[in-house]
């Protein structure tokens, strides 16, 4: 290579190093040159045009090179409709506006490419769940991101009812495969969770909502099929350890039946009418293969344990039918419950003794001391004589003429122990016997307890 050539590259290179720090440098200089406070107005607009939610800046605007071009907003609020008498949806003092270096140089901010809103709360009133579902169906926006935020659910009397922690929100649509998709990490109630809803532009009536909450792992698969207003369908799918639960939610003016399309495959099965106006329910739930303590601690201590405030108006009848129980003893039963003028009230209670009778149950919760005491006052009523002396290993002879066992049980609320006390046969006194307390730990305890009873 001769001099002259080898110069030219040289002189090149050189000159190519120049513009680039010259472009850097002007990039860089770009908040000392230009007043950015001087296009709030035109931010404002952009920023709807590009988001489809209100932008009112009240602070400070920087333009920062690093890590992409963008402005930031030391103090701004942000709204989804322009109602006054709502307080702000957001109020932060870190929001970023990502912009393109064409729009640096020619200072207009008509191309924002997305926006970044991190520590800060999002305020959600249960009436803003309908403006939430328009931005998600109906308006198209770039992507918006939120960092480390928390959000605040409010009831209609402004009390905060439910806060989430959110490590962060996507929320964009992708112009490639047409679908929009609404991406949520966060906390809730303690427990860590990843919330994903996602909608394609060539099915607009079907979106599709998954939910996975980790430790404990459960998993809800939902999609939904949107017709109008009077009209939709969900398909829903739920599994939590060995529990897998399938349900179809159609509603039809005013209308809502909710039923498990696969009985069979699934151990909590629903068969549900709910009338909206007036608001009026019945239904029905059969729980299979579940231990009877599991059933007390889980599912009946919250249905009977509830506060009234939530209920509502909430009015009708409910079921409860158990199949297939894991228990030496019982294996079916039903609980009938009346939920009426803010009180949920057990009915009445039945369970099959597999082959020997059955027993009428009058359940309750008290909390004593700090713990919480599941009570039941209990009538046994033998059907086969012969099944109970085999069961229990009593001779024929001394259970043939008794027909009835009343009886009374408590238990502690995630203990395994139970109390069995104030046994009568056939409803005679006995005093002796009546105030014995009887600790049952397995089965083979019980049967010494039932012998000495009926000895």
């Amino acid at each position: 290579m001769n001099k002259i050539k080898q110069n030219k590259i040289i002189f090149t290179l050189i000159l190519s190093a120049i513009a680039l720090i010259f472009s850097s440098l002007t990039i860089l200089s770009l908040p000392v040159l230009f007043n950015y406070e001087s296009k709030v107005t035109q931010i404002e607009k952009n920023f709807y045009k590009s988001f489809k939610i209100i932008l009112n800046s009240t602070g400070k605007i920087s333009y920062k090179p690093f890590p992409k071009p963008h402005l930031l907003l030391d103090s701004a609020t942000i709204n989804l409709s322009k109602s006054e008498n709502r307080t702000d949806f957001i109020k932060t003092s870190n929001l970023k506006i990502h912009i393109s270096l064409k729009d640096l140089y020619l200072r207009n901010f008509n191309r924002l490419i997305s926006t970044t809103i991190s520590d800060s709360n999002l305020e959600i009133n249960i009436s803003d769940i309908d403006e939430i579902r328009k931005h998600l169906y109906y308006n198209i926006n770039k992507p918006i991101i939120f960092n480390n935020c928390k959000i605040f659910i409010r009831n209609k009397k402004n009390e905060v009812i439910l806060i989430s922690p959110v490590k962060k929100i996507f929320y964009k649509i992708n112009n490639k495969s047409k679908m929009k998709s609404f991406v949520v990490n966060g906390k809730i109630f303690g427990l860590n969770y990843k919330s994903e809803w996602k909608r394609n532009y060539d099915t607009p009536k079907i979106s599709i909502h998954n939910v996975n909450i980790f430790n404990p792992n459960i998993e809800l698969k939902n999609k939904l099929k949107f017709m109008d207003k009077e009209k939709f369908n969900i398909h829903s799918n739920i599994e939590y350890a060995q529990d897998k639960m399938e349900y179809n939610i159609k509603y039809k003016d005013g209308i809502i039946n909710i039923y498990s399309p696969n009985k069979n495959k699934t151990n909590f099965n629903i068969k549900s009418r709910i009338q909206l106006k007036p608001f009026y329910f019945e239904g029905g739930l059969i729980i299979k293969n579940k231990k009877v303590e599991n059933i007390i601690d889980n599912i009946l201590f919250n249905l009977i344990s509830y506060e009234q405030d939530y209920l509502g108006n909430f009015s009708g009848k409910f079921k409860i039918k158990f199949d297939k129980l894991n228990n030496k003893l019982i294996k079916k039963g039903e609980i009938n419950f009346n939920i009426t003028e803010k009180k949920v009230d057990v009915k009445n209670a039945n369970f099959n003794l597999e082959k020997i009778g059955f027993i009428t149950s009058n359940i309750s919760f008290e909390e004593e001391d700090g713990l919480i005491k599941f009570i039941s006052k209990n009538e046994l009523n033998i059907e086969n004589h012969i099944e109970f002396a085999k069961t229990f290993q009593i001779a024929t002879k001394k259970i043939r003429n008794i027909k009835k066992i009343y009886f009374e049980l408590e238990r502690n609320i995630g203990q395994s122990n139970l109390t069995i006390s104030n046994v009568k046969i056939d409803n005679i006194d006995n005093v002796e016997k009546s105030n014995k307390n009887f600790v049952v730990k397995n089965i083979q305890n019980l049967r010494s307890h039932i012998r000495k009873v009926i000895d």
